[in-house]
């Protein structure tokens, strides 16, 4: 997964679902298409929640890593 060009950061680490998506969407609501998300999340359904819900609503998944105690997920507008 290529973390470069990313514009945003969404830090949502300690937040229980849906506040990482919740933080997510308000970031993409500021973005233009094409701008790249970083999201931070240490609620292990992260990944898979942000996944369905990018596939659902038009954005790309570009992945996802496991950084210490938390995720990057990165997403495309």
């Amino acid at each position: 997964m290529e973390m470069s060009g990313v514009e945003h950061v969404v830090d949502a680490r300690y937040k229980s679902c849906p506040g990482p998506l919740v933080s997510l969407l308000r970031a993409v609501r500021k973005s233009k298409p094409g701008a790249r998300i970083k999201l931070l999340a240490t609620d292990p359904k992260a990944p898979d929640d942000v996944k369905e819900w990018a596939s659902r609503t038009g954005h790309r998944f570009l992945g996802f890593r496991k950084v210490k105690d938390y995720f990057e997920i990165l997403i495309e507008v």
